[in-house]
């Protein structure tokens, strides 16, 4: 038995006990209001890739998961707001981009329950009545005073955020936000999640008796901005040779007949920009004023500093011949709905978050993939919720921060 099936026999044989030890986890932590999780499986090794602290893809879910997402928002809001209240939906400032809003009009209906009246808008954006596929979505006058936020001239009670704060945080004190502003990518760190992941899955690796590679993340952080200088980038070929050469040898225990390569990521970032494969350390020293831009580009004009490098995880997943990866929606601290990343225009090993990308549902899966998949699932929920948790904790780190 392979490593990876001893690790899959272990979660299907010990289930009770892995469900026991996230509800301690989940008991002791602040859970995130939500949160996506894509995972990339390559049939022996899986693990989570990118965590997205304000999830942006609710309009690419199934409607049939409708009913229990809402039910997880209702919980959490119910529970910040007993007595109900006037919530304010804050999406991000740009209006272009048809598929976020038709997310934000989603997400907007998913939270209105009983008690619970649902506005959506932020100062920089003027109302107006936006048209997407599913109906109408009403942006309101939203005025930021010193001591109240005021949407169509009366306060409310909390703030929602789906906006990723990648330009910088929100200025407002007289309000409760969640989830809490600091997770944004003006503030948060790929690399400290991931090693608050990887905390995590050793944990219940050790609970496991397997080895926490094959369902954890690997990866080491480039900080400083100097690509462009050659003795930094000589320092960083160092580090990724020595990185290739780990997951080479983990290969070799674990009798995997393939070439190690890494992902170069924007530690600071989300919508798949910033992202560069290598696969061998000399690329870096031979990076090409394309590649170094395109590396440092950041969205909203924010230019990356400092880097993630990542174990590239192959996706053997397939569907009708494309490529997929899951993506694992959260609220409240569990995930609760799934869809699949489909790229008909890239490999196992490329970055799927792309233009060319389309999502599927799981009905969508043609039968060989759908029973694959479904027989991980409870892997898939498992490194996803445990990613959740690793939220947590990063909010965590950041009050404590603020303060020192």
């Amino acid at each position: 038995m392979s490593g990876f099936d001893d690790a899959m026999y272990h979660f299907e044989h010990r289930r009770d006990e892995i469900k026991t030890w996230l509800f301690e986890l989940r008991k002791k932590a602040s859970l995130p209001f939500y949160g996506s999780f894509d995972i990339r499986d390559a049939g022996w090794k899986a693990s989570v890739v990118d965590a997205n602290a304000f999830p942006a893809g609710f309009n690419n879910i199934d409607t049939q998961d409708y009913p229990v997402l809402a039910s997880g928002f209702s919980d959490y809001l119910h529970s910040v707001l007993p007595n109900g209240g006037r919530i304010l939906l804050w999406p991000e400032a740009h209006t272009r981009n048809d598929a976020y809003l038709e997310n934000v009009f989603v997400l907007s209906n998913l939270l209105r329950s009983d008690g619970i009246t649902v506005l959506v808008g932020t100062d920089e954006l003027p109302p107006m009545d936006v048209e997407v596929q599913g109906g109408i979505l009403k942006l309101s006058q939203v005025d930021v005073e010193e001591d109240c936020v005021l949407v169509d001239s009366s306060p409310i009670d909390i703030i929602l955020l789906n906006s990723d704060l990648t330009t910088g945080p929100l200025h407002i004190d007289s309000v409760p936000i969640h989830p809490v502003p600091s997770m944004g990518w003006y503030n948060r760190s790929k690399c400290e999640h991931f090693e608050h992941v990887k905390d995590l899955v050793h944990q219940l690796a050790e609970m496991l008796g397997i080895d926490p590679w094959l369902i954890g993340p690997w990866g080491f952080v480039s900080r400083g901005r100097c690509l462009e200088d050659l003795e930094c980038r000589e320092r960083l070929a160092a580090e990724i040779e020595l990185g290739l050469e780990f997951i080479s040898g983990k290969y070799d225990e674990h009798g995997i007949d393939a070439n190690p390569s890494l992902f170069m990521k924007n530690d600071r970032g989300t919508y798949g920009l910033g992202i560069l494969r290598i696969d061998a350390a000399e690329e870096i020293l031979n990076l090409s004023k394309r590649k170094m831009n395109r590396l440092t580009y950041g969205r909203g004009g924010v230019q990356a500093e400092d880097f993630l490098l990542q174990e590239a995880v192959p996706t053997h997943l397939l569907s009708d011949g494309a490529v997929i990866e899951p993506v694992g929606y959260g609220v409240n601290g569990l995930v609760l709905s799934w869809f699949h990343r489909m790229n008909r225009k890239h490999g196992p090993l490329d970055n799927l978050n792309t233009p060319s990308t389309s999502f599927i549902l799981d009905s969508e899966l043609d039968e060989e993939s759908s029973q694959k998949i479904l027989s991980r699932r409870f892997l898939h929920r498992t490194l996803a919720e445990i990613s959740m948790i690793a939220m947590t904790l990063e909010a965590a780190n950041h009050s404590e921060s603020d303060s020192d």
